[in-house]
């Protein structure tokens, strides 16, 4: 797993109580597939809201996991740009 952290946790209400509320990044998956990378300061708030808010792209690929990393203000859309680089989630992905 390219995170720093190697723990994984189910995307579900009971599995973002692993979820620390401080600065970082994060992953969300599924079986297959990186769904969606991004970046925080609360990362346990940003996936409540993922969770929380349906007919997203997040949604449309039904996740099953996140992980994260914890990293200071200054480093994250550099560590965050990295691992979309490198992961290639469905939802991060731009076109045009």
């Amino acid at each position: 797993m390219p995170f720093q952290n190697s723990n994984a946790f189910q995307f579900s209400p009971q599995g973002l109580t692993n979820a620390p509320a401080l600065s970082g990044v994060y992953g969300i998956f599924n079986q297959e597939r990186w769904i969606y990378v991004g970046e925080t300061g609360d990362i346990n708030r940003r996936l409540a809201e993922h969770l929380n808010t349906g007919g997203t792209c997040i949604h449309r690929y039904f996740p099953t996991g996140f992980t994260y990393e914890l990293s200071p203000q200054l480093l994250r859309v550099a560590r965050q740009d990295q691992l979309i680089q490198q992961l290639a989630p469905a939802c991060n992905q731009r076109f045009g």
